[in-house]
């Protein structure tokens, strides 16, 4: 058995991080904090709560069914990374995004709706429905109006003049791994202002580890954190395993592919727009051109017309032939 320097060094020195399976994708995500000890995803979570100065601590949780049910036939099927349970009743909602940044918000509002609907229970009274709180983890900004480079960003129901919270039953956290990852590089460390919470920084650059340059830093946020040591040894003992590394392959594969056809569909999307604005070019120099012949031929009509009217006048000053 290992003490906890055997594991620190383990951690620290022994592992090749190049070789770790990468926890963006969502098979190797939920391997990682949904397989065995809760400690490493209750850890994540209080990371996350305190990194928004949020006065909640978890001690205990239970992991939960991630499918929906369907309410009916045509019902679209929906299933989380992981739903989890605290202590005092509240759900968490997990979902880990490396693609469909643009239907995101309506999926985890979605989502969120349907789990706070499923949590009230016969007889008890809306007061005591307990909260529901929906993190999402995305490769990007979800929102390109909001402040640019914002890593963390965390949406509640509030008045929109004085900015009241006006309940703490509905919690949206979005945390952009590709932001997060690309301050880090550019500092070259994870001391960075874009986190107030040095554990949340921590927790992100082992989940963002294979966008992260120098892997030194990976290495340093093993340091003094023992569930940090614990989730990288863990998911290196993971990636070992045969079947694991094949399924989260195959999983890492589809995405790769989904991603391709998204790109794929994007630009024959931009084609398609770029033709019909050269179509529609076409059509209005086409209409100008027809402007300009019937104005051409409203000209040559006047011409003619005064040409006839300047005839009419020399046949009326010539004298009559016949008076002669």
């Amino acid at each position: 058995m290992m003490n906890n320097n055997e594991k620190q060094d383990y951690c620290i020195s022994g592992i090749d991080y190049y070789q770790l399976m990468d926890l963006r994708i969502d098979y190797a995500f939920k391997l990682l904090f949904t397989k065995g000890d809760t400690r490493l995803l209750i850890s994540l979570l209080n990371a996350i709560f305190l990194n928004k100065k949020i006065s909640r601590v978890i001690k205990s949780l239970t992991i939960k069914n991630p499918h929906f049910e369907k309410e009916s036939v045509e019902d679209k099927l929906s299933i989380l990374d992981i739903r989890a349970e605290l202590e005092d009743g509240t759900t968490v909602l997990i979902e880990m995004h490396m693609y469909g940044l643009g239907d995101l918000k309506a999926k985890t509002i979605r989502s969120w709706s349907r789990a706070y609907g499923e949590e009230l229970e016969a007889g008890q009274s809306y007061a005591q429905q307990p909260p529901t709180i929906a993190i999402a983890f995305t490769n990007g900004n979800i929102d390109p109006t909001a402040v640019a480079n914002k890593i963390h960003r965390l949406y509640k129901i509030m008045d929109c003049e004085d900015f009241t919270v006006f309940t703490d039953a509905m919690e949206l956290h979005y945390i952009d791994m590709k932001t997060f990852a690309t301050a880090v590089n550019e500092a070259g460390s994870i001391s960075i202002n874009s986190t107030d919470e040095i554990l949340f920084s921590k927790w992100l650059s082992v989940i963002t580890q294979k966008e992260i340059d120098n892997k030194a830093i990976i290495a340093d946020a093993c340091k003094d954190e023992e569930d940090i040591q614990m989730a990288v040894a863990t998911l290196a003992r993971q990636g070992e395993d045969k079947y694991a590394r094949q399924a989260y392959q195959r999983r890492k594969d589809e995405i790769y592919f989904y991603n391709m056809r998204m790109q794929q569909a994007e630009r024959e999307k931009q084609r398609a727009e770029q033709e019909k604005q050269r179509a529609e070019q076409e059509k209005q120099r086409a209409e100008q051109e027809r402007q300009r012949a019937e104005q051409e031929k409203q000209r040559a009509d006047r011409l003619q017309e005064e040409v006839e009217t300047l005839r009419q006048q020399l046949a009326t000053l010539q004298p009559d032939q016949s008076q002669q």
